[in-house]
């Protein structure tokens, strides 16, 4: 198959850390794998859409508008990721909104426009039960919306021995956008302060503020250290070397960097908002992202444990690997043509 895979806009921006991208180069790389052929098609080219077995469209939001009305003509069999992260699925209200003819008074409303494109593509992708539950909330249609779990976003392959060989360092890792708010990272360095844990954290900092915040605790707390944005070598070293990794956020669509941490054989502390339950299963330690007690004592269980997150890792090679998660979108690809 030959297929278009096209991003929104503000992907095109700061976007080798953004989930959307990774989600994106993660299946095209488990595609290519497969033999398929995956261009990513940019405004400045001259594109032929109706070369293309399948458009892919990746993030909701009205920059589909034109583009969708545009490959109505050419008949082109079109996939839609809306990559929606509420914290929990969407129920009645978001239904009735999606109802509310916004258009007519040339607004766009995320509920609406996803009622509407979900009525008028071939399929609309869905990461988790999660999701699904959302997308058929306001309006698209269930047989529509196939449930296509995404793969780890790291290429490692690391042998069993190697991972229960290596030193732990008796340390939690974080590794997100450490200043947005979602992300939950201040309830986690104030849990750590508190509790003389070694917290190593990586990612970027947009905030000016919570940068020098984070710097003075580091100065005030040698045993939590701050390591910048960090390449895939060292996150694969940070990740064989911690003895928990802990993702406390507020709401997360999948938190792919839990699957790679797992298949370090970290110990996993996670929330119960969105998707990341379903993905890591009972291999997590499962907490309330404002239950500060509860995240405090699930990272005390995770640090206490003897050896790596075998079971966690044999999870995700099961269920996530790139070319496992490649083989069902295919399959919902064929479906459609």
């Amino acid at each position: 198959m030959k297929i278009a895979y096209v991003l929104s806009p503000s992907c095109l921006y700061g976007n080798l850390f953004s989930g959307v991208v990774v989600q994106a180069r993660c299946w095209a790389a488990g595609l290519r794998e497969l033999g398929h052929q995956v261009d990513f098609p940019a405004a400045h080219q001259a594109i032929d859409w109706t070369s293309y077995d399948v458009v892919h469209l990746f993030q909701h939001g009205a920059w589909c508008d034109s583009l969708i009305g545009n490959l109505a003509p050419t008949r082109s069999r079109t996939v839609f990721s809306p990559i929606i992260d509420p914290p929990r699925p969407y129920g009645r209200l978001a239904g009735a909104v999606s109802l509310l003819p916004f258009e007519r008074l040339r607004l766009a409303q995320n509920q609406r426009l996803l009622r509407l494109y979900g009525r008028r593509l071939d399929r609309v992708l869905a990461r988790s039960r999660h999701e699904a539950e959302s997308l058929r909330a306001v309006g698209v249609p269930g047989d529509r919306v196939p449930i296509v779990h995404i793969p780890m976003s790291k290429a490692w392959d690391i042998p069993d021995d190697a991972v229960l060989r290596h030193p732990r360092n008796g340390a939690i890792l974080h590794v997100s956008s450490l200043s947005q708010p979602r992300k939950n990272v201040r309830t986690l360095v104030e849990i750590a302060m508190q509790e003389g844990f070694a917290l190593r954290l990586a990612g970027s900092i947009g905030d000016p503020a919570f940068a020098a915040w984070l710097q003075s605790v580091s100065a005030a707390h040698p045993r939590i250290v701050y390591l910048g944005r960090i390449g895939d070598d060292v996150m694969l070293d940070e990740m064989l070397s911690c003895s928990a990794f802990c993702l406390p956020s507020l709401f997360e669509g999948v938190g792919l960097v839990a699957l790679d941490a797992a298949y370090c054989g970290a110990h996993l502390v996670v929330t119960d908002r969105g998707g990341t339950p379903e993905y890591v299963g009972d291999t997590a330690r499962i907490v309330t992202p404002a239950d500060r007690d509860g995240i405090r004592d699930a990272l005390k269980a995770a640090l206490a444990e003897p050896g790596p997150n075998m079971r966690g890792r044999a999870r995700v090679i099961a269920n996530y690997s790139s070319r496992g998660s490649a083989e069902n979108l295919v399959q919902t690809y064929q479906e459609i043509l």
